[in-house]
């Protein structure tokens, strides 16, 4: 996760720090060494995740021993391992295997709990007050039934917004699966029209949450389809399967951006710009499809958070950018055209 805070954890600020949120199980002294080469850089520990589901969330959230346990354990972990804060990734509360209608409202409890526990041990030891913030789903419906977004609000640091799989690769249509805007030409009983980033956004802001609390997620990999006729490819065109797995990534529907653009430059994919500034390009090859965000679309994203004065960006995941360079002039183009992009904005704001 990279990003020039503008939210506030009042009475600080974390403009031009970097944050990192690590969700591996060793190395966590490694990690955490990262500080003595960037003072500013701050490091969370991540837990939970799509595999995790709620079978053992909504039981930790329901009951308060079970929340003080937890809370305490963490607070000697990250200050055992010199973490700043951890990072929350419950995928969904209400939702899925073990999910019940009481945890939006007990998962607001536990974290208004963990607030308060992790200010109480930094007024005691004069440490920084240990941060919060928490993976939240890009559905309307997923946010609306399971986050109390302005409970929330009040005790999280931030949010990261995870806007992208609007669309999954075993759907019966190619789409764009991170789509920044509705297209103007898809009318509003289009079944997508809410499956865009400004959508969620607006009703974040619309439920209780605060812009500088919205952290936007942007992936480096593309969602890929087998289309059933190769000669229609537009958006929307039928499919019959998820795509064929990349070499590197290994996975059915799934394609890393250093795959797709060494597709693109070596393979002779044709690339395709069907709504430009809405969303990002596909590419296509024979029966073979994938959308996905080019240096284009993520400088219009970044210049989106910009402007709407959100709180910084979120990738999902640094691996997946082309980080050895081979598709253009330096390593990361993603990352780093979306970073450059967002603090020119804002320094041209402050100025």
């Amino acid at each position: 996760m990279v990003g020039p805070w503008a939210h506030t954890r009042p009475p600080f600020r974390y403009d031009l720090h970097f944050l990192l949120i690590c969700n591996f199980a060793g190395g966590f002294g490694q990690f955490a060494a990262l500080k003595t080469y960037n003072k500013d850089l701050k490091t969370m520990l991540a837990i939970g995740g799509w595999n995790e589901g709620s079978r053992r969330f909504s039981p930790l959230v329901e009951d308060r021993d079970r929340r003080q346990v937890f809370i305490k354990s963490a607070i000697r972990f990250l200050r055992q391992y010199n973490f700043d804060g951890i990072d929350l990734d419950w995928e969904y509360p209400t939702q899925r295997a073990g999910g019940r209608p009481q945890d939006r409202a007990n998962y607001a409890t536990f974290i208004e709990e963990m607030r308060e526990a992790f200010q109480s041990e930094a007024d005691k030891t004069r440490k920084e007050r240990l941060l919060i913030s928490m993976a939240v789903p890009a559905s309307l419906e997923y946010a609306g039934k399971g986050y109390a977004i302005d409970r929330l609000n009040e005790a999280l640091d931030f949010f990261n917004l995870l806007t992208y799989d609007y669309h999954a690769a075993q759907e019966p249509a190619v789409n764009h699966h991170s789509p920044l805007f509705r297209p103007d030409d898809w009318s509003e009983y289009d079944f997508r029209q809410d499956l865009n980033i400004d959508a969620t956004v607006r009703f974040y802001l619309e439920n209780g949450a605060t812009r500088d609390k919205l952290v936007l997620g942007i992936p480096t990999y593309g969602r890929s389809f087998t289309l059933a006729n190769p000669d229609v490819h537009e958006i929307g065109s039928p499919a019959t399967a998820p795509g064929e797995a990349g070499s590197g990534t290994k996975e059915d529907g799934y394609l890393a951006y250093y795959e797709i653009c060494n597709q693109i430059l070596d393979d002779d994919w044709e690339l395709v710009t069907q709504y430009p500034g809405y969303m990002g390009p596909y590419a296509h090859k024979g029966n073979q499809w994938v959308g996905f965000d080019d240096v284009d679309a993520v400088v219009e994203k970044a210049f989106y958070v910009a402007e709407e004065e959100l709180g910084g960006i979120m990738f999902w995941t640094i691996d997946n950018d082309d980080f050895r360079g081979t598709c253009g002039k330096t390593p990361y183009p993603l990352i780093e055209s979306a970073k450059e992009a967002m603090f020119s904005v804002k320094h041209s704001i402050k100025t």
